[in-house]
């Protein structure tokens, strides 16, 4: 190679790259690593793709009209599920129908205790109930929240209701082959129980 071409390149590449790329980079201490790594770590776990929907609420709604065995056992799947129970209400008691009690009081909490010891969520929320007109529990119900759409109208959520006495496992089955959101939950959710029907 001749010398003077081989100037020329060097020269030519000096004038097009900074000297700054030539230099020797400063060395890293140790809080530099620990950032670089907690940097791609976090890069790594939560990718920058498209926006994430939000995901499906998925609720059980039951009532203490149900047999105890039934809500035993929901209790006790829905817990592994991660789901919450959701009553109407409170139950009526002799005590708070003849006294001036409030509805919520001790004495009528004392019926949610052993689904609360066994680990469950227990919720109070009488608006879903008239929200999806559930006239039968136990009732899976798994809705996609409102999102907007292109055109900044929101759009109504879609949901699913699946009635009658049957395991939670049997109830998320039955939604397993779905191909949106609420088959993704539900085949999320049916993991957690493992072979559980």
């Amino acid at each position: 190679m001749n010398k003077s071409y081989f100037f020329k390149f060097i020269l030519s590449a000096l004038i097009t790259c900074p000297l700054v790329c030539l230099a020797a980079p400063e060395p890293w201490t140790i809080e530099d690593v620990l950032d670089a790594s907690s940097e791609l770590s976090q890069q790594m776990r939560y990718p920058e793709a498209a926006p994430q929907k939000p995901l499906p609420q998925v609720f059980v709604l039951v009532s203490f009209s149900m047999p105890e065995a039934s809500l035993e056992r929901l209790a006790r799947d829905a817990k592994d599920a991660g789901i919450p129970l959701v009553f109407r209400g409170v139950p009526e008691t002799k005590e708070s129908t003849d006294s001036k009690l409030p509805l919520l009081n001790p004495q009528s909490l004392v019926a949610f205790q052993s689904l609360i010891d066994s680990g469950a969520d227990v919720q109070l929320n009488p608006e879903l109930f008239s929200e999806f007109n559930v006239r039968q529990v136990p009732a899976l119900i798994i809705r996609e929240e409102s999102s907007a759409s292109s055109d900044g109208c929101i759009q109504s959520p879609k949901a699913v209701i699946v009635p009658g006495d049957v395991t939670l496992g049997y109830a998320l089955d039955r939604l397993t082959d779905r191909k949106d959101s609420i088959g993704d939950a539900a085949r999320s959710l049916r993991t957690k129980l493992g072979n559980r029907p």
